[in-house]
């Protein structure tokens, strides 16, 4: 399978804006994403409960 960081979509472009580290706490997680809006919630939660607010 394709990385998200790898996809010519929205799914992809919108994992390429986020900070690395959440690029690859995404990557570990395993987790797949069907849809760009799950991958956003995610990113969102990692962002605002880690203490490195963006």
């Amino acid at each position: 399978m394709m990385g998200y960081g790898e996809m010519n979509n929205d799914m992809g472009r919108f994992f390429r804006t986020l900070p690395k580290y959440v690029q690859e706490n995404l990557l570990q997680s395993g987790v797949v994403f069907r849809t760009e809006a799950d991958l956003r919630r995610c990113a969102a939660y990692l962002m605002d409960t880690d203490g490195r607010k963006h």
